[in-house]
């Protein structure tokens, strides 16, 4: 797989709140953090539970990609994330590093 198809994989799988194939995109030592480097939360484990958690409390939660851009391993996703519980949509910068054919960190922009 390309770094894009994997990002576009889990973007499908985010939007299906498919959790398990959604996780089946991440390395088991997942990094996720808010940008440039406060981190979120690392490991697989973390990332089950923040993602079953917030499906829960958003059912109809979708990200929409308005652009995407690429150099060698890293993909940059411009997302509208629509649906949440509170009806307020969030512009969100997404900036995914692949590595042995996984999303090995992740880097969010929120406004």
């Amino acid at each position: 797989m390309t770094p894009i198809t994997i990002v576009q994989g889990q973007l499908d799988a985010y939007n299906n709140q498919d959790l398990e194939l959604f996780l089946s995109f991440f390395s088991d030592a997942i990094e996720v953090y808010s940008f440039p480097n406060k981190l979120i939360y690392t490991g697989i484990h973390k990332m089950r539970d923040y993602y079953k958690n917030a499906w829960e409390l958003n059912p109809k939660q979708k990200a929409i990609v308005n652009e995407r851009m690429f150099l060698d391993k890293t993909v940059i996703d411009k997302e509208l994330v629509v649906g949440r519980a509170n009806g307020i949509e969030l512009n969100v910068i997404a900036m995914y590093t692949i590595e042995n054919n996984t999303i090995s960190k992740v880097f969010f922009i929120r406004e």
